[in-house]
């Protein structure tokens, strides 16, 4: 009870109705309090800190469309309702289907109007027998009426709380917690359109996906909302919230579209600041779009309502937000394009959410005044740094909810794996791949290997050495690195040592270092490659040189830069007396390129020496 009631005293303190000054980033805010929201769940119910159990059916159907109509009653804190679901075969031989749904609800189940066979698998589980078998590309239609006590508590669930002694009903289902509140097949690779009906007191504003198709009073004083959505939408993504909210509206034009941006919020927070730092939405909508593409549900809405919950969620068309930090709303506004529109396919995949859109913080500070501000993007990563990076980016462990959103992992780390990846193939490219992996993926979900290839393919280039140690592998490298100036025969040069002092059992990450080197004549950047544990880099100036900071606009995930003294290392070799002589043949000077490092000049960035050497047939710098 303690826990619980622990869970519950942060969730008020969270509720407050100022603009919020930034303490934390708000990824961080909503990580927590989802984490929180999962210890209540286990103090309250054990089933819902497993895993989503294997769907063996799940590749036998897409699901079209949800028409699902439910009245709520607060004073009994139950549902009642009726699910219909459309469903295609895209196999033949499909004869049974698995849903989700609680135990706790009474359910008659029929298909096409005849009654069917039910058999319950688990607390969570129904499997349905379709009565015969459907032939790929036959449609049918799975009805369910269900009623009964929702399981409540944790994050992904149904809550009848208050705020100002005003009641409030809201669902939270991520990652895989529909069932606890609607019948539903839970995959995020088959998203679906649907009718969302709403019954409650006439008081009350329900907020839900899509458009609100109207509103009609019914008996016992009573209205019922009708909220639709033709943009295919995931599993977790519906969600309803009902209770006596204000609302207000502004608009958003993109091309010949003109766009309502809808606000619910409680009456008690309806002041002018709040709605100020809430209509900073309609100018970060302008900014993702050029970086992004459009909006990806303009001929619909975006919005935001108020709910008590310490962070956000990125519910489609609509964000649940407990607070008004501009941050926050940045990072849930990016969500729609990342975790909406582009879904991760798997809860392993979940930094393709939360990594996007914790990077997209930093990006709309970057780009709010209109054009790239460096010293913005910079200040704004380095309040992004993970506390830990003994974890990976991709997350092995699914069965653990607080791993999978874990900040540091999912969110920070996640978001510094897409800085670094911007630094590798520079801004155009960059932001190229997010256009390319949007166009392919656009309204369905992805997998991190999907994103990779994606990236690959836009780049030209195999990134497997990016990718492998920075997204699975654990950790990041510590930097040690020293400097000598050397002047041989009039001409000046630059030892310097780079180092990744990293524990052993971190991998290596070959990385291009960028060294921005002081001279009298100012300062001149080259990048390097760093591929061992240490390296030498011997470098032409045109002047003494009076110090080197390496990678100095900070693009790199390191745990320390330090420089430290001078490491003599090897010899290394400034000068020839008399120059050696080309190789002979069709190894000419202009034509021939390391076979190592490819770089082709007699220098080579990975080792001082000046001498190459013929090895299996390819000429390669010591």
């Amino acid at each position: 009870m303690k826990r619980v009631l622990g869970f519950l005293a942060l969730l008020v303190a969270s509720w407050g109705g100022a603009a919020a000054t930034r303490v934390q980033p708000p990824g961080m805010a909503c990580a927590q309090a989802k984490a929180a929201a999962l210890e209540r769940a286990r103090a309250l119910e054990a089933v819902l800190a497993r895993d989503l159990p294997p769907d063996e059916t799940a590749a036998s159907t897409d699901v079209l469309n949800y028409r699902l109509d439910i009245e709520i009653d607060y004073d009994l804190q139950r549902l009642a309702g009726r699910n219909t679901i459309t469903v295609r075969a895209v196999q033949d031989g499909v004869e049974r289907m698995v849903l989700r749904l609680w135990q706790g609800f009474v359910a008659t189940v029929t298909v096409d109007g005849r009654a069917a066979s039910v058999q319950r698998r688990n607390a969570e589980t129904l499997e349905v027998a379709l009565g015969r078998s459907y032939a790929a590309g036959e449609e049918f239609q799975v009805e369910v009426a269900y009623a009964g006590t929702p399981q409540m508590g944790g994050m992904g669930s149904i809550f009848f709380t208050t705020h100002a002694t005003r009641p409030i009903v809201f669902t939270l289902s991520e990652p895989w917690y529909a069932y606890t509140w609607w019948p539903v097949k839970e995959d995020n690779g088959d998203k679906a359109t649907a009718d969302l009906l709403y019954t409650v007191p006439a008081s009350w504003t329900v907020a839900s996906n899509g458009v609100l198709v109207g509103v009609e009073e019914v008996s016992g004083g009573r209205k019922r909302f009708h909220w639709r959505t033709d943009y295919p939408t995931a599993p977790y993504l519906f969600f309803f919230s009902a209770t006596p909210y204000t609302t207000f509206e502004g608009h958003f034009s993109a091309g010949n579209t003109s766009m309502p941006v809808q606000f619910f919020i409680y009456p008690e927070h309806d002041t002018p600041a709040n709605r100020t730092a809430w209509l900073w939405s309609l100018d970060m909508l302008g900014v993702f779009g050029s970086l992004y593409g459009p909006y990806p549900f303009l001929l619909e809405k975006y919005g935001i309502y108020e709910f008590p919950f310490g962070g956000g969620m990125e519910h489609q068309t609509f964000t649940g937000q407990g607070g008004f930090a501009e941050d926050l709303t940045a990072h849930e506004l990016s969500h729609q394009w990342w975790g909406d529109m582009v879904t991760c396919a798997t809860w392993h995949d979940i930094w393709l959410n939360e990594g996007f859109a914790t990077y997209s913080e930093a990006l709309w500070e970057e780009f709010a005044s209109g054009s790239s501000d460096p010293a913005a993007l910079r200040a704004a990563m380095s309040q992004l740094k993970p506390g830990r990076v003994d974890g990976s980016v991709y997350c092995f462990d699914v069965s653990n909810v607080n791993r999978i959103f874990s900040w540091n992992f999912s969110y920070a780390k996640g978001a510094w794996v897409l800085h670094m990846l911007r630094g590798i193939v520079g801004d155009e490219t960059f932001f190229r791949i997010l256009q390319v992996y949007r166009q392919r993926f656009e309204y369905k979900s992805a997998t991190t290997e999907e994103f990779q290839a994606v990236a690959e393919e836009v780049a030209g280039a195999d990134l497997d050495w990016f990718f492998q140690p920075w997204v699975y592998g654990t950790g990041a490298p510590a930097y040690r690195y020293g400097q000598r100036g050397y002047e041989v025969e009039g001409r000046h040069w630059v030892d310097v040592f780079l180092q990744q002092a990293q524990s052993s059992s971190y991998p290596l990450f070959p990385m291009p270092v960028e060294l921005a080197i002081s001279t009298g004549a100012g300062v001149s950047r080259t990048t390097v490659w760093l591929r061992e544990r240490l390296q030498h880099y011997l470098i032409p100036l045109d002047s003494p040189v009076s110090g080197v900071a390496v990678d100095p606009d900070g693009w790199i995930l390191a745990t320390s830069n330090v420089e430290v003294a001078f490491d003599e290392g090897p010899p290394r070799v400034v000068s020839v007396t008399p120059p050696p002589r080309p190789p002979a043949g069709r190894w000419s000077r202009k034509r021939r390129r390391c076979g190592w490092c490819s770089t082709r000049p007699w220098w080579c960035g990975r080792s001082s020496s000046l001498w190459w050497v013929r090895t299996a047939g390819r000429y390669r710098c010591r």
